[in-house]
């Protein structure tokens, strides 16, 4: 009688150490996933602010060269408003459109 008890208890403490096992399982994977999910978002936050930091110091460097390179002024104003020191010409130059058929004629053979 004394082996059975002695079975009874050892069945009875496997059983409480995988009910223990389990029971921290379930109470550990929800906060797991929470952390996961967190971990994530960080993760896309130093990608955004790492993307955010080098167009901050692009523009930087392009506010620098409009505040100190006269070259740069002159390069904007000729590109983006056609303006030109006095007796310089402007020419400009329109894109052909293409049309199916001259996209035919200029295919090789």
């Amino acid at each position: 009688m004394d082996d059975k008890k002695k079975k009874i208890v050892l069945y009875f403490f496997y059983l409480l150490v995988i009910l223990l096992v389990l029971s921290s399982a379930v109470l550990i994977l929800p906060v797991y996933r929470k952390y996961q999910k967190r971990y994530e978002y960080l993760a896309k936050l130093k990608e955004e602010a790492a993307l955010k930091t080098a167009e901050s110091i692009e523009l930087n460097r392009v506010v620098h060269s409009l505040k100190y390179s006269s070259g740069t002024v002159e390069k904007i104003a000729r590109e983006k408003f056609g303006l030109c020191n006095p007796g310089e010409t402007v020419m400009r130059y329109k894109a052909e459109k293409k049309t199916e058929e001259s996209k035919k004629d200029n295919e090789p053979r």
